[in-house]
């Protein structure tokens, strides 16, 4: 039994293949055959006809070619006699404001032939499953009665549609009663399968096909309305039917039939929106399905049957042709948007990978989820192989490979059965045979690489070579990134293993970049050695320690940088900027200035935090030949960020863990977030307006981190006020003490982005400088206390000592600005040291002098006199110098 249902499935499927492909040639070639007829008919009697006018075009002339000539995928040909208005075939657009007010205008007239066609089918539909008279006929007769039924109704359209035809006073009336029929027919051919068991799966399919080709016969003959009732009718069917069947599988494959009806229909009448239907209505119809539980191993099936109807049967040709634009090359070079055939295979691929995804988000079969990536892969090999002649589909089967790497991520997110058994593995005993799962992605993504790959060979053109280079050089090394990330490969098969693998996909990138050639072969060959050095980068991640991948962070920036200074290849310059931002990161988060100052040894932090300075200084130096490009600048500001963080990693391990815990700790985790602020200050340099963007709000992020820190470090561990009962003590040597470390790092790193950063406004540099100069007088201020009062500065008064110093300190600040603004020739140091000399009279006279007596008052005053006017002289002659005529 089962052989005879097999064979009657191959009979099926051959009937398919005949009516899907041979009728539509020979009525096509039909077609052509009767115009060309037509054309010499009219020829002859133009010949033999009197002159006329040139712009008089005879009426026969106009009308004898038939609609049904194609001469382009979606063109039809024009009458003879009139000029083409243009060379470009017109875009076929189904969602559009005239067509959706034609089909009201055409209900609001023939709303009473609509119901009467949803009225013809319901009637066939309930035959079959109430029957006659309250059931009183069998099973077999109700099926008989339905079949007859549907057969007298496409009769009598028939026979109404040839002698009046379907437009005219008869409009629309053959559609209507056919289209019943065909309705009616799927009803019964349903309900002899799934309510009555009448007949096997196979037979069931073998009609159904009969009813679709009888369904494509007529759609070439009637209006629209009837492939439409037909199509939704059909979709209709097996719901409406109800029951319960033993082999629900099959309706998928009933779905397909109805999309390739929908879709033959429209492949010679090019309506457009009936294809768009057609394909609706079977998606729909198996999402339906299997949302019902009817199985996902079928639901694939069906959809690896949808989408090579979707893209070959509308073109009518066993290879993709499809012409004109594609949506990548419309973005990336401009021009016109891709056609109608073109908008529909996208479509459906798009539709087709995401049920993929969603079967592996909703299965615990392991066996479901790869034969959903087996979908996506042949989906991949398919349009990029297939599609060599079609440049409207040349960018499709990146569809399938974004999907690809979206269901792998899943998969590991969402801990689904695969990516389970294979974390299971790692607990496996020695002598059993290593899990697969990630060699068999790996060897995927340097499949669709490969192919990728190939496909760029024979691109030939600039836009198309570029964008197949970069296809090759991402997918690959993006999913082996992903299963990096979200497997841990190297937990389950070894780190050595796993750095294998990567090392094998690396190898792959560095053989086609030394094989580019043709059309922008050095832009190619950049991109694939980009794609080697992550590749190698990322088996680092696997292998090294924190330490030694840090440095190795270093050596691939340095060696993008030779790279480049040797074959002249700029674009590396984006791997270099991140290969910086990497090793940023991880001296800013993970593992951060925590493991650098509590966990690691000495050595490691030399090398973690120096040797990148080293190499990165030598990188700035390679790249002197491009001074004001934007790698350059950010290179030069990763080495200010770096020696900051380096030294505060440095003090905060001096101090030690009662030190780093502290104000001073504080202050140098602070010192960390504003020397990364200003590397992405520093950056804003160069670089386009959405570079800029990013940059401008990573800036914004660091410095409120590092204005949380600072608040906190001035609230809670303030040396001069309590915290509660926590009070704060100074630690170190004299100068050299948790004072120094806590201020000086933070009021430098500010001082350095006013001096550096000469693109910002100045308003904002202004402050910078303004907030350097008061840590720098704060730190002064507490170590003055601190020779006077000891380690702890919290104790209440001020000795005279003290006092005294804080005045000694101001006089030597206003002097040493004076000097600097003689260097510097700049007014407004000079304004300040004045201002700094103001403040030091104003300190003596109002503070001071309140608790002084005797000859201590008289030397205090003789000495701020003599200070005083030697600061006068000084900046007279400075004023002078300056060629300022007003000493103020």
């Amino acid at each position: 039994m089962i052989g005879m249902e097999a064979i009657l499935a191959l009979l099926g499927l051959g009937a398919v293949a005949l009516l899907l492909v041979g009728v539509p040639y020979l009525l096509v070639s039909h077609a052509r055959l009767r115009a060309r007829v037509a054309r010499l008919e009219a020829g002859l009697a133009a010949a033999s006809a009197p002159e006329v006018a040139d712009d008089v075009v005879p009426e026969a002339a106009v009308d004898v070619v038939p609609e049904v000539g194609l001469t382009g995928p979606w063109e039809r040909p024009l009458p003879v006699g009139t000029a083409p208005e243009s060379s470009t075939p017109p875009r076929a657009f189904v969602l559009r404001a005239d067509r959706l007010a034609t089909v009201l205008r055409w209900l609001r007239s023939n709303w009473a032939l609509a119901v009467a066609g949803v009225s013809l089918a319901l009637a066939g539909v309930f035959m079959v499953q109430y029957g006659v008279e309250q059931g009183l006929l069998t099973p077999f007769a109700r099926v008989v009665g339905a079949l007859l039924l549907g057969a007298v109704l496409i009769a009598a359209g028939e026979v109404i549609r040839r002698r009046h035809g379907d437009e005219g006073r008869a409009a629309g009336v053959p559609s209507v009663l056919s289209g019943a029929g065909i309705v009616t027919l799927f009803a019964g051919v349903l309900a002899a399968r799934a309510l009555y068991g009448l007949v096997g799966p196979g037979m069931a399919l073998t009609g159904l096909v009969g009813v679709g080709g009888v369904a494509i016969v007529l759609g070439w003959f009637y209006g629209p309305a009837l492939t439409a009732l037909g199509l939704v009718g059909a979709g209709a069917a097996p719901f409406l039917v109800g029951g319960a069947s033993d082999a629900a599988w099959l309706f998928y494959y009933y779905f397909a039939v109805i999309a390739g009806v929908g879709l033959a229909v429209d492949a010679q009448r090019r309506w457009a929106w009936i294809s768009v239907l057609a394909l609706a209505v079977s998606a729909l119809g198996a999402t339906l399905l299997y949302q019902g539980g009817a199985g996902a191993l079928h639901y694939l099936g069906f959809w690896a049957l949808a989408v090579p109807l979707a893209v070959l049967v509308p073109e009518g040709q066993l290879v993709p042709r499809h012409a004109g634009n594609s949506p990548l090359r419309r973005i990336v070079a401009g021009g016109e948007y891709p056609g109608f055939p073109v908008r529909l295979a996208l479509a459906m691929v798009a539709l087709a990978s995401l049920a993929a995804i969603n079967v592996t988000l909703e299965t615990y079969d392991p066996l479901l989820v790869w034969l959903a990536v087996g979908l996506l892969a042949v989906m991949l090999a398919a349009l990029v192989l297939g599609t060599t002649q079609a440049p409207g589909l040349e960018d499709a089967a990146l569809i399938p490979a974004l999907a690809a790497l979206v269901l792998v991520a899943l998969e590991a997110l969402e801990h689904g059965p695969v990516w389970a058994g294979f974390q299971a593995a790692a607990e496996r005993l020695p002598e059993t045979p290593m899990p697969l799962a990630a060699t068999l992605l790996m060897t995927g993504g340097a499949v669709a690489s490969w192919l990728f790959h190939g496909r760029m060979r024979v691109a030939g053109t600039q836009v198309p070579v570029i964008l197949w280079a970069l296809a090759a050089a991402v997918t690959g090394p993006a999913l082996a990134l992903i299963l990096e990330l979200l497997w841990l490969p190297g937990g389950v098969i070894g780190s050595y293993a796993w750095a294998l693998h990567l090392m094998a996909l690396a190898g792959l990138m560095v053989w086609w970049a030394t094989r580019a050639g043709g059309v922008e072969a050095r832009l190619v060959a950049a991109i694939f050695a980009g794609a080697a050095i992550v590749l190698i980068t990322l088996a680092l991640f696997v292998m090294l320690s924190k330490a030694a991948l840090t440095l190795a962070l270093a050596v691939m920036v340095l060696a993008t940088a030779a790279i480049d200074r040797r074959f002249d290849l700029p674009i590396l310059g984006g791997l270099a900027q991140l290969g910086v931002a990497v090793i940023g990161y991880r001296l800013v988060i993970d593992p951060g200035p925590g493991w650098a100052v509590n966990e690691a040894g000495w050595a490691d932090v030399l090398l973690a935090h120096g040797g990148p300075l080293v190499l990165l200084g030598v990188a700035w130096g390679v790249m002197a030949a491009r001074a004001g490009g934007a790698t350059r600048v950010v290179i030069e500001s990763a080495l200010w960020s770096i020696a900051a963080i380096f030294a505060s990693v440095l003090l905060q391990r001096w101090l030690g863990k009662p030190g780093a815990m502290g104000h001073a700790g504080l202050g140098l985790m602070a010192v960390v977030w504003l020397a990364t602020m200003m590397a992405q200050l520093y950056r804003l340099r160069p670089g386009g307006a959405v570079m800029r963007a990013i940059r401008m709000a990573l800036a914004v992020v660091t410095g409120a981190v590092a204005l949380v820190i600072l608040v906190a470090q001035t609230v809670i561990t303030n040396p001069l006020i309590p915290f509660m009962w926590r009070k704060e003590l100074v630690i170190g040597p004299v100068i050299l003490d948790s004072l120094a470390a806590a201020y000086l790092p933070v009021a430098a790193v500010l001082a350095a982005g006013a001096w550096k950063l000469r693109h910002l406004p100045r308003l904002l540099r202004a402050g910078f400088a303004v907030a350097a100069s008061a840590y720098a007088a704060w730190y002064l201020g507490l170590e003055i206390r601190r020779l006077w009062q000891g380690r702890d500065l919290s104790v209440p008064g001020v000795s005279d000592g003290e006092l005294y110093s804080y005045t000694l300190a101001l006089i030597a600040v206003s002097v040493g600005l004076l000097v600097l603004a003689l260097l510097r020739r700049s007014e407004m140091l000079r304004r300040l040291a004045m201002a700094g000399v103001a403040l030091t009279v104003a300190k003596v006279f109002l503070i001071d002098m309140s608790g002084l007596a005797g000859l201590v008052r008289v030397a205090s005053f003789l000495g701020l006199g003599l200070s005083l006017a030697g600061l006068a002289w000084l900046n007279a002659r400075i004023a002078a110098h300056m060629g300022n005529a007003d000493p103020r």
